[in-house]
């Protein structure tokens, strides 16, 4: 209980200094690191400026917004790699653009998203995994057949995994329990390591390389110091 305790101290006050802008604790990124990973979103207007131009107005987030609840995901979900860890936030930097957008607008598949754009059976899994009362509220008659989920069932189940903690979460959650193969091991995603990476990509999230996902990954990996 005492030792619980303590880590849960030790979380919190690494937790406030990485918000602070310095990674004082191993394994956190600081909000220094995340503003040079995504310069865009280290301005306070970056947001205004989107929802202006774009019409969406509650789905867009700055770096000081994102940086506690990847933090808290990092130890909830025991990644200590800093090569998952780059590449956990260039998948995600990457699908969200740069944090603008929470769920699939291109072309708009309902129930597709977090700051992964995670496809909706995993949405269904996370959401169940984290909500379970909520969830099974949710989704009604549809009961554990995801497949037969109507367009208001979705939108009522990812809204359950939207928010900040869960949604930059969400990547960390997929790392670990649907592509373990990649986690804790060590000739995947290792430190610096591009390649592995574009392995994980295709073989690990199941979706296509391109130089846009190297140029972010690489922006990040230059970012990310602990």
């Amino acid at each position: 209980m005492l030792r619980n305790k303590l880590l849960i101290a030790i979380t919190i006050v690494c937790l406030f200094i990485s918000i602070g802008g310095h990674a004082a604790c191993k394994g956190l990124v600081s909000l220094a690191a995340l503003n040079k990973a995504n310069p865009e979103a280290a301005s306070v207007d970056y947001c205004n400026n989107f929802a202006s131009s774009s019409g969406i107005s509650d789905e867009c987030a700055l770096n000081s917004a994102a940086v506690s609840p990847i933090n808290k995901a990092i130890r909830k979900y025991k990644v200590a790699s800093r090569g998952e860890i780059v590449a956990t936030l260039a998948w995600m930097l990457y699908e969200s653009d740069n944090w603008k957008y929470n769920i699939n607008h291109f072309p708009g598949n309902i129930g597709q998203g977090t700051r992964t754009m995670m496809s909706w059976n995993y949405v269904s899994q996370y959401a169940k995994q984290l909500h379970p009362n909520e969830y099974e509220q949710a989704v009604g008659s549809s009961g554990d057949d995801v497949s037969s989920a109507n367009n208001s069932t979705k939108t009522a189940v990812i809204d359950l995994v939207l928010n900040n903690d869960d949604s930059f979460g969400a990547g960390f959650w997929y790392l670990t329990t649907q592509a373990p193969s990649f986690h804790n091991n060590p000739s995947k995603l290792r430190d610096g390591n591009m390649q592995d990476f574009q392995e994980y990509v295709q073989s690990g999230i199941v979706t296509s390389w391109n130089s846009d996902r190297e140029a972010i990954w690489t922006t990040v990996n230059d970012a990310i110091v602990f």
